[in-house]
């Protein structure tokens, strides 16, 4: 949580991209120990997250994050018939769901042209993903990229 609040933001083209390094910490809790965990995990942290960096917002970190653990959750119960793609694949949709369940809320009421929206979700996405598949290559022996 203490790494979330220091990491700088990244200016691609004019928009701010923070990478959100809580979503990766639930895709680990998904993959090795379930739904349950990883919702918990995801409520906690999520639940955190918005009362330290947001005040307009109040749940809607803890509620996305949750999702997102139920969904990555089921990684466990399948991590040894997925195939290692697949698995891939299915992380990149969760965090671009998170990611839009997110900013749908954030921008509500606001007007933002739909192709900044999905611009600013795909880089986020992107970010994230790309943070994971490192990290996961570099230190994790058996981890979820492998």
């Amino acid at each position: 949580m203490i790494f979330q609040i220091f990491i700088p933001e990244i200016n691609i083209n004019g928009l701010e991209i923070n990478p959100d390094l809580i979503i990766i910490l639930i895709a680990y809790f998904g993959y090795y120990y379930g739904r349950l965990v990883a919702i918990i995990i995801g409520f906690l942290l999520g639940l955190i997250q918005d009362l330290i960096t947001q005040y307009e917002l109040i749940g809607i970190m803890a509620f996305s994050k949750s999702i997102i653990g139920y969904i990555l959750g089921t990684m466990e119960l399948y991590h040894s018939i997925w195939h290692r793609n697949f698995r891939l694949f299915f992380i990149f949709i969760t965090y671009l769901l998170h990611f839009f369940i997110y900013y749908f809320f954030r921008f509500n009421g606001t007007t933002i042209s739909a192709i900044l929206f999905f611009k600013i979700i795909l880089l986020q996405t992107i970010l994230c993903f790309l943070i994971l598949f490192l990290f996961d290559r570099a230190i994790m022996k058996n981890g979820i990229t492998r």
